[in-house]
């Protein structure tokens, strides 16, 4: 009897153990989380975050809070992140520079961006486009590029700034096409289609609501668009992979992450939250407005394959060209 009593005992122990730990995941969130934008207020990432925050909010039954942690080319924000505790009450709006800054300052950064973040969901994707000031001789970017050829080290393509990802993409179109561009880094976008839609730049790249201001004065001419197959509000524009350069089918992209060691039960959680709330047809409809289309696949496990491409690409892209940063 008393073995009997020492076994039931020892078998109650972890059942017991196990009621006491499952209602704490099972009741996450129990308080408000917030989404850190690595950014200022008033920009892209800033507007994405709030147009999902909200209905998150509601699918999760507690607050979500956007904070803003800007600085240092989105390092601030996304280091803050890293350090805040794997409980799922802090996420990560990451985009196109999450991966491209581990290949830029990869002595520099105090975070791992692949061992210490694990991703929840992809929640946006923009176009990005090529575009020619409006004056300029090419109909396309084959011409663009031979036009590069006939006058070497005359055709200028802007961006903004060195590592940003239109000097990446820039660099990518140079390495594709085996053509050399002359690089004008700006000090942001803002400044570089400007300088575009006055004609002392001949090309830059841009997403369209970026340059929608110039692109409807008639200044700009979009020639390529980074998407797999040509974009519904750009059907004229072709695509870079028709014009034979795959390797520029990038879009720039915004997903939510958290830091790793987050509870599987927590991430599954949120990630359920946040395909559930992107599926809805008036939150498309507002990100749509920004420029940003919803992803076909916002799984955590797309977001993952997504992550290891871009790495890659941004690693072998720096390596190859041996980007140097003023």
């Amino acid at each position: 009897m008393a073995n009997m009593k020492k076994l039931i005992a020892a078998l109650a122990l972890p059942c017991a153990l196990a009621a006491m730990v499952a209602p704490a995941n099972a009741a996450f969130p129990e308080k408000p989380l917030k989404i850190v934008v690595p950014y200022s207020t008033g920009g892209s990432s800033d507007s994405i975050a709030r147009i999902v925050a909200d209905p998150l909010s509601k699918e999760l039954g507690q607050a979500v809070v956007v904070e803003n942690r800007p600085g240092a080319g989105s390092m601030i924000g996304t280091s803050y992140v890293a350090e805040q505790d794997a409980d799922g009450y802090t996420l990560l709006l990451a985009d196109v520079p999450f991966t491209i800054v581990p290949a830029l300052y990869s002595d520099r950064i105090k975070y791992d961006a692949k061992k210490d973040f694990v991703p929840v969901s992809l929640v946006g994707q923009s176009a990005m486009y090529l575009f020619v000031n409006n004056e300029f001789p090419a109909a396309n970017v084959q011409e663009l590029v031979e036009q590069a050829r006939k006058k070497p080290g005359a055709v200028t393509i802007g961006s903004g700034g060195n590592g940003s990802f239109t000097h990446l993409l820039a660099e990518l179109l140079m390495q594709a096409s085996d053509t050399k561009f002359v690089h004008v880094p700006y000090k942001g976008a803002a400044a570089s289609l400007n300088d575009l839609a006055g004609g002392q730049i001949d090309a830059s790249f841009a997403s369209m609501p970026s340059a929608a201001a110039i692109y409807a004065a008639g200044k700009v001419r979009p020639i390529g668009a980074s998407t797999p197959e040509r974009h519904r509000d750009t059907p004229d524009v072709p695509t870079f992979k028709e014009s034979g350069y795959d390797s520029l089918s990038i879009q720039s992209w915004w997903g939510l992450t958290v830091p790793a060691g987050t509870p599987e039960d927590v991430r599954a959680r949120l990630s359920e939250a946040v395909v559930k709330v992107m599926q809805d047809p008036k939150l498309h409809e507002r990100l749509s407005r920004l420029g940003v289309d919803v992803p076909s696949d916002t799984t955590p496990e797309a977001m993952s394959r997504f992550l290891q491409e871009d790495f890659k690409r941004w690693e072998e892209l720096v390596s190859s060209t041996g980007i140097e940063l003023n």
